[in-house]
């Protein structure tokens, strides 16, 4: 397609490379145009006076502010791109609740939601994010959708962060308190070394040598399903046993739960050699509060020792984290500990109920963060592989065995509860 620019019209924005983690996803994504598995939503609650014009500034503040906001990512001779422009259309959608009975709302705001995150975006053209506010007498909430070449999940808590404060300031009649920005995101991907940079190729997602969980999947559909659902649940109590057990093994908190993961994982499917997928943020630290794409998943090949205590599957798994990147095969099982918590959670998702997913980018992932003396977590999953009972089992079974695992890591492996 030639671009055509009318006589009088502004010159166009320049384009710069696109990031290593921007080229794993577009590469990932381009078969898949109309997908929302690489759409990425975060939640905003907001004081309830925040009503449609202090929110529509206070966005526009942060567009102006974070180039990543101002993004689209069109094709330049072949070649992917990234162009920020000085300024893009502003989409947000505005739902009054007030007149909906209040028994009737959360199935509403969940469709709403579901909607707002599933649209696609046009990648050459942006925005490549969008927002939808649902206001009530006595709330306000903003929920963001967007594409992951533009924003992560440490991006997504920074922005939720700024767009509370800005809305708040505004309201209260003072300037906003943010933080100094380190350079521009683009500016940041230009600067890595151009090999890095190189596309590469992605392979479709392929069963793993030994299914984690052999007794969860059910046989698939012949095309595609992204369907997915979420199920939160609370660890109460375990942040203590868990850095008592990481001193001990002489490794990090993440990495015990890491163990946790891929102990629940074998005892259910009995597979002894698993790949499990984990966010690497490759952001340095002068730009850890810039708004982007830095994040990328990491492959590890965790190998079980069935017959081992717990001790040598901790030494495992530091192990794997510990191995020099390789190729990155498609993950199918994914763990995220202790993602960033930004302000207003989900007033809709709170721990213990199933709720739907837009999509999901892999079969099972396990989030979890601290939260108070123990953890929040939830299992985010696809539908048309394993169906929410299984997902209910899953949790009771790991809420059993993570304990029993922190509180003698010199006992078998299969002795596990």
């Amino acid at each position: 397609m030639r671009e055509r620019t009318a006589p009088n019209s502004p010159a166009p924005a320049p384009t710069t490379p696109l990031s290593a983690a921007q080229h794993a996803l577009w590469a990932a994504s381009a078969g898949q145009p109309d997908s929302p598995a690489h759409h990425l939503t975060a939640d905003v609650r907001l004081p309830p006076q925040a009503d449609e014009p202090a929110v529509r500034a206070a966005l526009a503040v942060l567009a102006a502010r974070h180039g990543a906001l101002r993004t689209a990512v069109p094709l330049r001779d072949g070649t992917p791109v990234q162009q920020v422009h000085p300024r893009l259309p502003l989409q947000l959608r505005v739902v009054e609740l007030g007149m909906i009975p209040e028994r009737d709302r959360p199935g509403l705001v969940e469709r709403l939601a579901d909607h707002t995150a599933r649209l696609p975006f046009d990648l050459a053209a942006g925005p490549l994010w969008r927002a939808l506010l649902l206001r009530t007498p006595t709330r306000s909430h903003v929920h963001l959708a967007a594409h992951q070449l533009v924003l992560d999940e440490r991006s997504a808590a920074l922005l939720r962060a700024e767009l509370l404060e800005t809305v708040t300031a505004a309201l209260a009649g003072r300037p906003a308190r943010l933080p100094e920005l380190p350079p521009p995101y683009a500016d940041s991907a230009q600067r890595e070394p151009t090999a890095q940079r190189e596309p590469t190729a992605q392979r479709e997602p392929t069963a793993q040598r030994e299914p984690a969980a052999q007794e969860a999947p059910r046989p698939g559909p012949a095309a595609v399903d992204l369907r997915g659902a979420r199920r939160e649940f609370a660890l109460p109590g375990l942040a203590a046993e868990v850095r008592r057990t990481a001193r001990w093994a002489r490794t990090t908190p993440e990495l015990v739960l890491l163990a946790g993961f891929a102990a629940l994982l074998h005892r259910w499917g009995g597979g002894t050699d698993l790949l499990i997928g984990v966010p690497a943020d490759g952001r340095p630290p002068e730009l850890r509060g810039l708004v982007g794409c830095f994040t990328t998943i990491r492959p590890l090949r965790v190998r079980i020792p069935p017959d081992g205590p717990v001790l040598h599957l901790l030494e495992a798994v530091r192990a794997a984290a510990a191995a020099p990147p390789a190729d990155a095969p498609s993950v199918r099982v994914a763990f995220a500990p202790a993602p960033p918590t930004g302000p207003g959670l989900p007033h809709r998702r709170q721990p213990g109920p199933q709720h739907r997913e837009a999509a999901t980018r892999f079969d099972l992932a396990l989030t979890l963060a601290e939260r108070g003396t123990g953890y929040h977590g939830h299992l985010t999953y696809r539908t048309a592989h394993v169906d929410p009972p299984t997902v209910d089992r899953m949790v009771q079974h790991w809420q059993r065995l993570l304990p029993a695992l922190l509180a003698d890591p010199t006992r078998p492996l299969r002795d596990l509860p």
